[in-house]
């Protein structure tokens, strides 16, 4: 089954294949936050566009805008064999449904069984590697072996893999995952930064309140943030220490409920609970910490911060390193060191309050000029000329040559 778009081009009516494109991802929602901006782009030129990720309630979200949405049943964490092979299933059904001319897939799982499936129906796949992840740490033990066998299995089966950092490039290359000339470094998945803007001017205090921002687990750093907030405070008690995010019960390395509600109770932070949209708390934050020795691919929330005119302090690590100008834009400090992360922290405080300001503006014009999103769409759009051979595909849709048009499906 083929789709087509029926079109009246200057009085001819005009009979008009349409590419389908799949995006596969997590959750609904890091989809919708992560990559909307490339799906809108892909919708504005003509393209169908079919969404597949666990369903969460901003799956109304791609509904309400026209996207068709598939879900599906992920075990994020788990290595059941079952639970493998069910989802190899669904990607692979959800394939032959929409007669899927090309697929993007994104994080671990979707990387290895959506591969597999797509190689299977002869369909071009590209691999983004949002990251390494937990497979990348040795001490998860059975999960990072077999992550890393599937990855070393599956990565070649894409037409070509994309990477965020070049730390993961080296990796994958070093590791033969990816022969050179599969693979593409991007300047991560970029930020809008018109929507990520600053606010209002920023309050500039005397003392400064730091937020912590992301998933709750240990990976993140969020212990070591902690820590440094128990020595500043002794120090510097008029300094607030803020942590908004996901608890995640199911994930690994999680922080328990419990352990959260114990810094509150001894007054070390405060909990601001998870939100949808983080930019009223970055737009209150003077500095964002994130002293990460996970595998990010290019941290998401660096970036919104940075975008915001918000400086930050962040591990000299890849996925990290990469958003911050030392000194100029944010400061960074030595991985998994708790003393050198506190010498940052009280760097920033005893920084002079215009300092701290153009700093935020140095951050934002750092993303402008590297990081906004519209710079990673084109290398999209690159790639897709490539493969459709097709320059028209991927011309925006002009309401002046197309009217009334309609989609049609024929075998």
């Amino acid at each position: 089954m083929a789709y087509y778009v029926i079109v009246n081009v200057i009085g001819q009516t005009v009979k008009k294949q349409v590419k389908t494109i799949a995006i596969t991802g997590n959750y609904a929602r890091w989809v919708f936050q992560f990559r909307i901006g490339f799906l809108r782009k892909l919708q504005q030129m003509g393209i169908r566009v079919v969404v597949i990720a666990a369903p969460d309630r901003f799956e109304r979200k791609f509904l309400r805008e026209k996207f068709i949405f598939e879900p599906v049943s992920i075990n994020f964490y788990g290595n059941n064999p079952l639970d493998d092979a069910n989802l190899f299933r669904q990607f692979y059904n959800i394939y032959r449904k929409h007669k899927i001319d090309l697929v993007f897939h994104y994080t671990i799982k979707p990387n290895i069984y959506g591969g597999m499936a797509a190689k299977i129906l002869g369909i071009p796949s590209y691999a983004v590697v949002t990251g390494m992840g937990h497979i990348s740490n040795r001490k998860n033990g059975l999960t990072s072996w077999v992550g890393l066998n599937l990855y070393r299995l599956a990565l070649p089966l894409h037409r070509k893999v994309l990477t965020l950092n070049q730390r993961d490039a080296d990796e994958l290359m070093e590791m033969k995952m990816v022969k050179p000339e599969n693979l593409v470094l991007l300047p991560g998945e970029g930020v809008d930064t018109n929507y990520f803007r600053p606010l209002s001017d920023k309050k500039m205090p005397e003392y400064p309140s730091f937020l912590f921002s992301g998933r709750l687990m240990e990976d993140k750093g969020i212990y070591e943030f902690v820590e440094a907030a128990k020595i500043l405070r002794a120090k510097y008690p008029q300094v607030r220490f803020r942590i908004l995010g996901m608890l995640d019960p199911k994930g690994i390395h999680s922080i328990p409920i419990q352990t959260v509600k114990q810094w509150v109770n001894e007054g070390i932070i405060e909990y601001l609970g998870e939100t949808i949209d983080v930019r009223p708390f970055l737009a209150k934050a003077d500095c964002v910490v994130l002293p990460s020795f996970y595998r990010e691919g290019l941290s998401r929330i660096l970036m919104e911060a940075a975008s915001m005119e918000t400086p930050i302090i962040t591990t000299d690590q890849p996925g990290c390193r990469e958003v911050v100008d030392h000194g100029r834009t944010g400061l960074l400090c030595e991985l998994r060191n708790l003393n050198d992360l506190v010498d940052k922290m009280e760097q920033f405080i005893l920084m002079d309050k215009i300092d701290r300001l153009i700093m935020g503006k140095n951050a934002r014009l750092k993303m402008e000029r590297q990081f906004d999103e519209q710079i990673v769409i084109r290398y999209y759009l690159q790639m897709l000329q490539q493969e459709f051979q097709l320059p028209g595909v991927l011309q925006p849709v002009s309401s002046d040559a197309f009217e009334d048009a309609v989609i049609n499906e024929a075998v």
